[in-house]
């Protein structure tokens, strides 16, 4: 058995590599989406036990590379969903279907749903939607690329954003 210790040692280093300990993100996890941690574990491709050493701070971090991503993959549903963007269920569904966790290899250029989340995280930070929408609505008629700009990353769903994403990446 761990040492209050060792258990405060390896929550200090689940925080440095998670932003907060796997305990409270499995906790706020469940809570947000209504899982059990037994469907957490199952969505995250471990083990109810390993998740249950991580949480009680027993292991440091999910080793398998595909779990790290589906754990981000999580943290963003878990996020839309706290953002009124996604339902719990749809959050599940994108996180299960979404298969990019399944993959061992990184690539060098992001996925673009992970460029527009966190280009959709920054737009989130400055301004509120109805902040967005509202210069949106002021520019549209001089400048309407700006508002669509505007909207896809201040306003809209990720879904909407990933659509205005590809159509601007491909048409150049």
């Amino acid at each position: 058995m761990a040492s209050p210790e060792d258990v405060g040692r390896v929550r200090e280093e689940q925080v440095a590599l998670y932003g907060e300990t796997l305990q409270q993100l499995a906790g706020r996890y469940c809570a947000v989406l209504g899982l059990s941690q037994s469907r957490l574990a199952g969505l995250l491709g471990i083990s109810a036990p390993m998740l249950s050493q991580l949480i009680n701070g027993h292991r440091t971090k999910l080793a398998n590379p595909a779990s790290g991503e589906r754990l981000r993959l999580l943290h963003e549903a878990v996020a839309d969903v706290e953002l009124g963007r996604l339902t719990p269920d749809e959050a599940v569904a994108q996180v299960t279907t979404d298969h990019r966790g399944d993959v061992l290899t990184t690539r060098s250029r992001p996925e673009p749903r992970t460029a527009v989340r966190q280009i959709q995280e920054v737009f989130r930070l400055a301004a509120s939607a109805d902040e967005y929408a509202a210069a949106a609505a002021q520019v549209r008629a001089r400048y309407p690329e700006v508002a669509d700009l505007l909207e896809a990353y201040g306003v809209a769903r990720t879904d909407d954003a990933v659509r205005h994403f590809s159509r601007i990446t491909t048409a150049r």
